[in-house]
Parts: C-alpha cells; sequence; structure tokens
C-alpha cells in the first residue's frame, strides 16, 4: 500500500514539473523579445581623411613705373616773360612814369656793378643768359596796394643755376638789405623765398618792402611790392607772382636754352 502511494506521489511530482517548464515557442518567444529591447549599437564612422592645405601663391604686385621728370628747359627771351602792365590790378591803375622805368639788365652789367671777378664768378656758376627788369607805380590813392610794384627776370642755361641763385644769391637773404625771411613763404612755381623789410619814418608809419622770389625751371622771378604798410599785403604781391607764373608755364621750352640777347 504504502509503495502504490509512493508511486503515485512521484507521478504527480513528475506532472507538477512538465506543468510548470516553458514550452519551445516560448522560450524562443522570450529570446527574441530581449535582444528586441537590448541597445542598438551603431557602427563606428570611418573618419574622414582631408586634404593637406595647399599654399596659396603671394600675388604678384605690377611695379608702377614713376612719372619720367620733365626737365625740359624755357628758352624764351626773358622779356616776354617780364610784368606788364596787363598782368596787373586795373583798379589800381599801374603804369611806367617813363622809359627808365624799364630796361634790361645784361651780363656786363652785373660784371660791372659786382666787380670783374666777383661777377665773372656769378656768371660761371650760375649760367646766367639774361634779365629784365621793371617797376609799375599805381595810378590812384582810392585802392589799398602797392604804391610801386618791381618785376625782376632773369633767364639761366640751367634749372640748377636758377635754384643756386635762390640758395646762394638771394636779395632775401642778404645782410645787407635788412630784410626778415617771411615763413612759411607762399608757395609759387618750383621753390620759393619772401621777406620784408620795415622802415620806421617821422610820422611813426612805416614804409614796407616785400618782396617775393620764385623759380619757374631755369627762370628767376623776384616781385618787389613798396609803400606804406597799410598799403602793402604780402597776398597782393603774391597774386601778382602768380601770374607771372601762369606767364612763364605757357613759354616755349626746350632740351637747352638756345636764346642769346
Amino acid at each position: 500500500m504504502k509503495r502504490i502511494a509512493h508511486l503515485i506521489a512521484l507521478a504527480l511530482l513528475f506532472a507538477l514539473a512538465q506543468a510548470c517548464a516553458p514550452s519551445e515557442s516560448s522560450i524562443a518567444t522570450a529570446i527574441a523579445q530581449t535582444a528586441a529591447a537590448a541597445p542598438t549599437v551603431e557602427p563606428l564612422a570611418t573618419p574622414t581623411v582631408l586634404p593637406e592645405p595647399t599654399a596659396t601663391p603671394e600675388p604678384t604686385s605690377t611695379p608702377v613705373p614713376s612719372p619720367t621728370p620733365d626737365l625740359r628747359l624755357i628758352d624764351s627771351d626773358p622779356r616776354n616773360l617780364l610784368l606788364v602792365r596787363e598782368d596787373l590790378p586795373p583798379e589800381a591803375k599801374y603804369f611806367l612814369p617813363n622809359s627808365d622805368w624799364i630796361s634790361p639788365h645784361r651780363n656786363s652789367e652785373v660784371v660791372s656793378g659786382w666787380g670783374v671777378e666777383e661777377g665773372r664768378r656769378y656768371l660761371e656758376q650760375t649760367g646766367r643768359i639774361d634779365g629784365w627788369w621793371v617797376s609799375f607805380v599805381r595810378g590812384t590813392s582810392t585802392v589799398n596796394a602797392p604804391e610801386e610794384i618791381y618785376n625782376n627776370v632773369v633767364l639761366y642755361k640751367t634749372a640748377d643755376g636758377a635754384k643756386l641763385v635762390l640758395e646762394e644769391f638771394s636779395s632775401c637773404e642778404d645782410p645787407d638789405n635788412e630784410y626778415t625771411l617771411v615763413d612759411p613763404a607762399p608757395l609759387i612755381g618750383d621753390a620759393t623765398k619772401a621777406c620784408i623789410h620795415k622802415e620806421m619814418q617821422s610820422s611813426g608809419e612805416n614804409r614796407v618792402t616785400y618782396r617775393i622770389e620764385f623759380l619757374t625751371r631755369n627762370v628767376f622771378h623776384a616781385v618787389v611790392g613798396w609803400g606804406w604798410e597799410r598799403e602793402v599785403d604780402g597776398d597782393y604781391v603774391a597774386d601778382v607772382a602768380r601770374v607771372l607764373l601762369a606767364k612763364a608755364e605757357q613759354a616755349p621750352l626746350a632740351t637747352e636754352v638756345t636764346f642769346t640777347p
């Protein structure tokens, strides 16, 4: 009887074990669900290989040629460059008192005035060819203008010769003339100097000389305004000088000066 009961118990345990064991389909389903729930691992991206940078060549600049300086010379009778009445403001009514107020200034006069040795040295150093001078007198007292306007023009063989005159033989820097340099000088032509001299009169008012020297290529100009201090204005004299500059700029040019007096 006990044996039969033991066998029945074993049979019941086996049946219970069979009932609790999962089926093959259940196991397969569980595996599939587990795989689906697992995180997806992305494959590592293949690194992109960048090309080596190519050096950009420096831009080649095209040299800009410098303008060729115009070294031609004024080749003209200096009298053609001299101040004339029509160059002056008409309201001042400037005039020539007589023929003594205009004259050529030849090289021979330079020698006689400076002395033979010094005069000849000056002519040789500067290459002076010829010169002229003129002086106009104001014809009315109703305008404020210099009582007299003077102009001296000199032609030289070279521009360097004219430059030497301004640098070493300027009347503005001659101590005997007692001029005071004006700084800055008005810009006229290739180079300019300006100076002024004041002389006190018994009335207590100054008589004034205002002088401008300037160069145009191989031509030297001096323009002077003279009169009472209230009449002589530096800008007035400078305007006259600019008229003469414009005249010189219209003069014929050549590679060398052929004019002779």
